[in-house]
């Protein structure tokens, strides 16, 4: 049974997409799907803040959804920091009713952050999450730099694991409250994994 936990644990892994900030540079996630047949892309955009006090870079992230009604795009967050901060983004799914998606956003440099969003649909509205001492618990477990949504407790609460292949992604998980605290959750405890979960 661990074996088969391993494989799925691999096959979930999520391959962030890294880029500096710099001026007029984009990248973007890994397209997912939901259950609908909708399908999200999460992009990030970076230049010149234009700000007469600083000469700060600017990163715009917006989540790009095509459905049969076509695409449409939503800028839900943005942040001012210095030049050549690594911006990283990826998508983890859709809840299973194909209400929300669920993706990291993270930042280096001076004041580096880990960051998770939970994007409702029908609202267009993201719930941006700071993850307080996210770091911290990683290097603790011993497993990697970076986070990925597994899915939510049954009261909605979301729930984090290593962004990781192998044992890691299996032993460890934690619950994030709405205001970025990180809770020990236990093995046995039930996750309802997100739709696309496995498949990116």
């Amino acid at each position: 049974m661990r074996q088969v936990l391993l494989l799925f644990a691999s096959l979930h892994y999520a391959q962030c997409q890294t880029m500096d900030c710099s001026y007029n540079a984009r990248t973007q996630s890994k397209a997912v799907s939901g259950p609908t047949g909708v399908s999200a892309v999460l992009q990030v955009d970076s230049a010149d803040d234009h700000s007469k006090n600083s000469h700060d870079c600017m990163a715009e992230y917006s989540l790009l959804i095509t459905s049969s009604d076509g695409m449409g795009a939503d800028h839900f967050f943005a942040s001012d920091g210095e030049w050549g901060r690594k911006l990283s983004v990826h998508l983890d799914g859709f809840s299973r009713d194909g209400k929300h998606i669920f993706g990291i956003i993270s930042e280096g440099g001076k004041f580096s952050i880990d960051m998770v969003f939970d994007y409702d649909k029908t609202a267009r509205h993201a719930e941006v999450i700071n993850v307080q001492q996210g770091q911290t618990h990683l290097r603790a477990a011993k497993c990697g730099t970076a986070y990925a949504v597994a899915g939510t407790t049954g009261a909605g609460a979301i729930v984090l694991e290593p962004n990781t292949a192998g044992h890691c992604r299996v032993d460890h998980r934690w619950r994030l409250d709405r205001t970025g605290k990180l809770e020990t959750l236990a093995n046995e405890a039930a996750v309802l994994v997100l739709y696309n979960a496995g498949g990116h």
